[in-house]
């Protein structure tokens, strides 16, 4: 047994590693973990004496796509535990989308020992850097503790690491040799997360610019939801009479039923409104984007006036488009001093007719073509009329991209994906939420978590809604830069109807009368629809 020679410095206890975790979950304040089912029993029996809910799932991946979820509707950390964290290679693609989506996760595993490595342990890799090597890349920080004085300091420093400025996942593995062993940890530190705060001069440059323009256009995007900012997102375009356009990750950060919201995405693949105020915009300002592939159809955006970018992360400014000025900081941080600095100059509101254009530009957004079957924008025009979601999860794909028309009036209501890198947010976040929550998916989206949807299916209080085209569509972003519909040379070859019926419990539909039905049935939590697979989309055009 270890023990530091200031013991004022320790919590005062001495703990096994096992403990030591546990305690220092609860200090920081996590109140739920996702693991598996071989997560050991004395592990389980400390996450349960210091009041740590566990979700148990059958598989890693199941397991984190329900931290992924649970981190985005809390605005919070997800925390994975893995142990032997061999198995942690079956979720990279959900922690890689984690980092690529500002998703913050705590990951925490363990490599066998670390005092005899390469004895060709259960669960061991050739060396005990392999795991760490191949997380490197899709994790904010890794680190490794090999003292149980270590484990609390490091746990915490790795979940501050996690929500600081841009969230991503963080890593931490834990040698199993201290699950042997009593020492007394470390105290934690209180750190708190860090954001970054703005200059005050580029902000009077901002505002300057804003207080002069004649038609300044805010774009939305993520990094608003992130920070919380959303009330200051409508108090800034009300105070400027300045149109609001989201992009596709950024829904619900101002109503659909606002004046002066605009519509979603950039480019060929915005709304007439939005297209219209960007390109005859003098001033834009653009707040926690990255300025994607998808929400600006291939970087098809169009601009004349003056662009302002602000993005939390240096890295994302001037990639896509250069700005005449950079903002690098906190979008709450900087819109609370941008609002201040702009009440100072504007004594009562603008009214510069912003929402008459607006009303002037917009088109039917759903207007299609008479067709016979069914297409994803019925779907999405049924559950607009329908409505009985309080959340929902999209997992964007050829099928279910139309959902970004659905209208969303509340802050913190959607949720989705712009990389694309993994599809599962939808079962995902329909299991995990504490809402009614639905989740729109398609084929590829739903059969590889078949098993998780098996036992937790009564876990959802909404419904999975699968927009089933037989796997006929993908989107192609490999012919160019915009993203197209492609029909596929083959199909999902799969009994999808019958695994509904039998093995979930749902239903099929393949009219809207049927659509209607199930969508308005509280007994029915998978819906399976029949999509044409000709169908056109409403968002992405076709090749």
């Amino acid at each position: 047994m270890s023990q530091p020679k200031r013991k004022e410095e320790t919590v005062g206890v001495e703990m096994k590693g096992e403990e030591a975790l546990a305690y220092v979950l609860n200090d920081i304040g996590i109140t739920k973990v996702f693991s598996t089912y071989s997560l050991p029993n004395m592990v389980k029996e400390m996450l349960k004496k210091y009041n740590i809910e566990v979700e148990f799932s059958m598989t890693v991946k199941d397991a984190s796509w329900l931290a992924y979820a649970y981190a985005m509707e809390n605005n919070s950390v997800g925390t994975i535990i893995q142990i032997p964290g061999s198995k942690l290679t079956d979720a990279v693609n959900v922690i890689a989308q984690a980092y690529m989506e500002s998703v913050p996760l705590l990951v925490i595993s363990s490599v066998r020992s670390h005092k005899d490595t390469g004895r060709a342990r259960i669960g061991e890799f050739r060396t005990i850097d392999d795991l760490s090597n191949i997380l490197s890349p899709i994790t904010k920080t890794k680190e490794r503790v090999i003292s149980i004085e270590e484990i609390t300091v490091t746990i915490e420093k790795a979940y501050k690491e996690a929500v600081s400025n841009r969230p991503r996942p963080s890593y931490v593995e834990i040698s199993e040799d201290l699950f042997r062993a009593k020492a007394y940890p470390l105290s934690t530190a209180g750190q708190k997360p860090e954001k970054r705060t703005p200059d005050k001069n580029t902000v009077a440059k901002v505002a300057e610019l804003l207080t002069n323009a004649k038609l300044p256009v805010i774009i939305a995007g993520y990094g608003v939801v992130l920070s919380d900012a959303e009330d200051m997102l409508v108090e800034l375009a009300e105070l400027l009479d300045s149109p609001v356009v989201t992009t596709f990750k950024a829904k619900g950060s101002i109503s659909s039923k606002h004046k002066l919201f605009a519509g979603e995405g950039l480019g060929a693949f915005g709304t007439d409104a939005s297209n219209y105020l960007i390109e005859n915009a003098d001033v834009i300002l653009a707040l926690g984007t990255r300025f994607t592939q998808l929400s600006t159809a291939g970087w098809s955006l169009k601009y004349k006036g003056i662009l302002a970018h602000n993005n939390v992360d240096g890295e994302d400014i001037g990639k896509v488009f250069m700005p005449h000025v950079p903002v690098v900081a906190d979008t709450g941080l900087f819109l609370r001093e941008l609002l201040t600095q702009l009440k100072a100059k504007i004594k009562e509101k603008v009214n510069r007719g912003a929402s008459d254009i607006i009303y002037k530009n917009q088109r039917e957004a759903h207007s299609v073509k008479s067709h016979s079957g069914l297409w994803p924008i019925d779907v999405v025009k049924m559950l607009s009329t329908v409505g009985g979601f309080e959340k929902v999860y999209v997992d964007m794909s050829a099928t279910t991209i139309d959902f970004v028309r659905l209208p969303i009036n509340a802050k913190k209501s959607w949720y989705t994906a712009e990389s694309l890198l993994e599809r599962g947010i939808a079962v995902g976040g329909a299991i995990a939420s504490k809402y009614v929550a639905y989740g729109i998916t398609d084929l590829e989206g739903i059969l590889p978590y078949l098993s998780l949807l098996e036992y937790k299916v009564d876990k959802i209080k909404g419904k999975i809604i699968v927009l089933n085209d037989g796997g006929a569509n993908y989107i192609d972003v490999s012919s160019s830069d915009l993203p197209t519909i492609t029909r596929s040379q083959t199909s999902i070859n799969v009994n999808f109807d019958e695994i509904v019926k039998r093995t979930l419990g749902g239903v099929t539909v393949e009219t809207l009368t049927e659509l209607e039905e199930a969508l308005k049935s509280a007994d029915k939590k998978i819906v399976n629809v029949k999509i044409d697979p000709n169908f056109e989309s409403v968002v992405v055009s076709r090749i």
